[in-house]
């Protein structure tokens, strides 16, 4: 179908707290790369001028999830949009492979991955995605993208307009060389010169590879997990100069791809005082899953002993089972640390934030169909670091006690489920609500929160056309208003076997899916320009 044929639903909006439409195109040559308007569909060259779609193989992640254009016909009104330098280990590693080496993927061009691999660029990278975000003309008469830098340039009935409010993910993105002798000074003078020209909600501090500001959450499955292992401890003195500089310009905290040690000292550094906990600044997580649990048992389903990699590697191995909803018998979590544990989500509520729900579907707890071949258990893998060990395990990490829970996902569940994979867009829905009605328990049960307050501080983050295996029953924007209708009748189901019939249903998915992130972003912005 043309595109200038397509008309727009007339739903109510959508909103995205964390959305890549300028991601993929990083990797291809830059005078014939695609507009962020175009739809990617990635194909495998098989010589003589054969080719064929790549899904299979990348689990459909080079394909748009989230273009300009899905965005618009979809009434995705307002989004996070995400800037993003490709980290110099992912592209190391992706020109590696062989069918990316031998130039077998259209997407993909081997002498730009080779640049960007050099890790040199990452701050000109963002400047380039912002610019070819705003700057590219929409081939449908009408639509458009804009940047909102206040809350007055969002207009609501603007009907043709995709607004963006730019977040930055990883303070990697303000470097040129970091390895330069002057490496912290250019990041700072980049820094300051990218928030003085440009309206930034949020920031994550760190995203999938070791950073000089704060440990990271292992949280990769495409590639080698050495690239990726989390070695180091916390918040480092670099990274509290940087989050103080940050809330000096009112620019939020994401705490996604932290470790569970550095959030704790991120909520030591913002929290006034305990009594009755206040916060400097919200805090935000833009793209969560839920562990499904308190800190405290954040060991209790490890599979086996953590296994200790070896002084060079300086992490432990950690396999953990995964845990049982407490809402159904065939639903399950991913207790993994990138996720939050329940007092992330209290801290997250009590500072005024809000949850954006990830729609990956190893995040929500989906044994992930990319690391699930041949496993007898569903599980799911994470590194802990030598330096956080003794935080996270206690004194002795090789004598944790397992305790060999039977309240987890089996593997006959497994063997069951993939041997009906047309049950796998109903399965990943349930994953999703069970994530909002965990959440909605964890502000039920403190005396702070309540309920109702909960259900307006939970959003929708996708990550869409980022590098994530999204769930079946979403796997791009077009499925947005489909999932929503599909997902009223067990969520109302959910809220009323749960005692939470407060909450009307219809009122539930409208905030969860616009009203709340919207209304969040515009209040912040009203904050950041007073």
């Amino acid at each position: 179908m043309s595109i200038f044929n397509i008309t727009k639903s007339t739903v109510m909006p959508f909103f995205d707290f964390h959305c890549h439409p300028g991601l993929k195109p990083q990797f291809s040559k830059p005078e014939t790369k695609p507009s962020p308007w175009d739809d990617i569909d990635a194909k495998l060259a098989l010589g003589k001028g054969w080719t064929i779609r790549i899904n299979a193989l990348f689990n459909e992640v080079l394909n748009s999830q989230s273009n300009l254009t899905q965005l618009w016909r979809n009434e995705v009104r307002l989004i996070g949009v995400i800037l993003h330098a490709v980290e110099k280990k992912i592209c190391v590693l992706l020109a590696d492979k062989s069918i990316v080496n031998k130039g077998k993927v259209n997407l993909i061009d081997k002498n730009r991955l080779n640049y960007l691999a050099s890790g040199k660029h990452s701050f000109e990278l963002i400047n380039e995605e912002l610019r070819w975000l705003t700057s590219a003309v929409s081939p449908i008469p009408g639509a458009d993208f804009k940047i909102v830098k206040k809350a007055a340039d969002f207009d609501e009935t603007e009907q043709n307009t995709v607004f963006g409010i730019i977040i930055v993910e990883g303070l990697h993105c303000f470097f040129d060389d970091p390895d330069a002798p002057d490496a912290k000074e250019k990041f700072t003078q980049n820094f300051k010169a990218f928030t003085d020209a440009n309206t930034v909600v949020s920031m994550n501090i760190c995203h999938m590879q070791q950073n000089p500001f704060c440990n990271h959450a292992y949280g990769i499955q495409l590639f080698d997990p050495a690239a990726f292992y989390p070695t180091e401890a916390g918040i480092t003195d670099w990274g509290v100069e940087v989050i103080n500089l940050m809330s000096s310009r009112k620019i939020l905290t994401d705490i996604k791809h932290m470790s569970l040690k550095a959030r704790l000292d991120l909520y030591s550094m913002f929290k006034v005082q305990d009594v009755v906990p206040r916060f400097i600044q919200p805090i935000i997580c833009t793209h969560a899953g839920t562990t499904g649990l308190p800190i405290i048992d954040r060991i209790k389903y490890i599979e086996k002993l953590p296994v200790n990699k070896g002084p060079e590697e300086k992490v432990y191995e950690v396999s953990y089972l995964k845990p049982k909803s407490r809402f159904y018998d065939d639903v399950y979590h991913n207790c993994s640390s990138i996720n939050l544990y329940d007092e992330d989500i209290e801290n997250i509520f009590l500072s005024e934030g809000i949850i954006g729900l990830s729609f990956d579907q190893r995040i929500l707890g989906f044994g992930d169909d990319s690391v699930q071949t041949s496993v007898t258990v569903p599980h799911d893998v994470e590194y802990i670091s030598h330096r956080e060990a003794t935080f996270f395990f206690g004194p002795t990490p090789e004598n944790v006690k397992v305790y060999n829970d039977t309240n987890v996902w089996a593997s006959e569940d497994l063997d069951e489920l993939s041997n009906n994979r047309d049950l796998y867009p109903d399965v990943h829905r349930k994953f999703l609500i069970n994530n909002i009605l965990h959440i909605l328990w964890v502000g039920s049960e403190h005396a702070s929160i309540g309920l109702t307050k909960a259900a307006k501080q939970i959003c929708i983050g996708t990550d869409f056309d980022g590098l994530i295996n999204a769930i079946d029953c979403c796997k791009t924007a077009n499925g947005l208003q489909k999932l929503k209708d599909d997902m009223r009748e067990e969520l109302a189901d959910g809220l009323n076997d749960n005692g939470f019939q407060v909450l009307d249903v219809d009122v539930l998915l409208d905030d969860i899916f616009y009203n709340n992130g919207k209304n969040f972003m515009l209040k912040r912005l009203r904050e950041m320009k007073n």
